[in-house]
C-alpha cells in the first residue's frame, strides 16, 4: 500500500487507531476463551467458538495492515465494556430450597445463579460486538480518507464478521431467554422447571453466519 503522499504523523495517528482496535481484538480472544468455558447453552459455545476463530483472523489483518505502515502491533489488551450490577440485582442460588436442587449444591450460596449471569454475558456480548463494529467502521473510513486502499478489503471483511455475529445474539436471544429464564424462574418462585414454562423443547438455531 502506497504510504509516499501521507505525512509521518498522520500515518503514526492511523497506526494508533489500528492498534486500539487490535489491542481489543486481543483482550476479546481471552473473553471467548472464558464465554466458551462458562456458557451454559450448547449453541452459544459452538457460536462463540467460531468467532473466536474469527478474531484470530481480525488480529492477523491488523496487524498485517500496521506492519505494512510501518508500525509495530501491540500485544496490549483493551479494557471491553461490562455489566457490572449490584449482586443484590441478580438471583441468588440460596433464594429459595428449589435453587439447590437445580444447581446440584448444598448450603450456603450467596453467589449470583448461573443463568442470570449469562443473560447479563448475553447483554455484553452483543455490545461489544457494537462496539467492534463502530470501530471498524471507523477504520475504514480514515483509509478511504488517506487513500490506504489495501487495507480497505481487509478491514470490511473483518467488520462482516463482525456484524455476523452480532446479528446471530439478536436472532437468537429469544431461544437463550426461553432456555434459561425457566431455571431463574423456578429458583425465585419454588417451583420446578417442569412447572415453568416448556422453553427447553422448543427448536434452536444451529451456529450461522449472515
Amino acid at each position: 500500500m502506497s504510504t509516499s503522499n501521507i505525512s509521518p504523523k498522520i500515518k503514526d495517528k492511523l497506526v494508533e487507531h489500528l492498534n486500539e482496535m487490535l489491542s481489543a481484538e486481543n483482550a476479546a480472544v481471552g473473553r471467548l476463551d472464558s464465554r466458551i468455558e462458562e456458557c451454559l447453552l450448547q449453541e452459544g459455545k459452538e457460536q462463540l467458538k467460531h468467532h473466536k476463530s474469527e478474531t484470530r483472523a481480525h488480529q492477523e489483518r491488523l496487524r498485517q495492515i500496521i506492519t505494512d505502515l510501518g508500525g509495530s502491533p501491540t500485544d496490549s489488551k483493551a479494557d471491553l465494556p461490562t455489566l457490572r450490577l449490584p449482586t443484590g440485582m441478580l438471583a441468588k442460588k440460596t433464594l429459595t430450597g428449589m435453587a439447590k436442587s437445580i444447581t446440584g449444591r448444598g448450603g450456603e450460596d450467596t453467589n449470583p445463579m448461573p443463568e442470570e449471569l449469562e443473560l447479563m454475558h448475553t447483554k455484553e456480548d452483543y455490545g461489544i460486538e457494537h462496539v467492534e463494529i463502530i470501530a471498524y467502521r471507523t477504520l475504514i473510513h480514515l483509509c478511504e480518507r488517506l487513500g490506504i486502499n489495501n487495507a480497505i478489503p481487509l478491514l470490511q471483511q473483518s467488520l462482516q464478521e463482525e456484524q455476523s455475529m452480532a446479528k446471530w445474539i439478536e436472532t437468537n436471544i429469544p431461544m437463550t431467554f426461553d432456555k434459561i429464564w425457566p431455571r431463574i424462574e423456578a429458583a425465585l418462585t419454588g417451583r420446578s422447571k417442569e412447572q415453568t414454562s416448556p422453553a427447553d423443547k422448543r427448536t434452536t438455531t444451529t451456529v450461522q453466519s449472515y
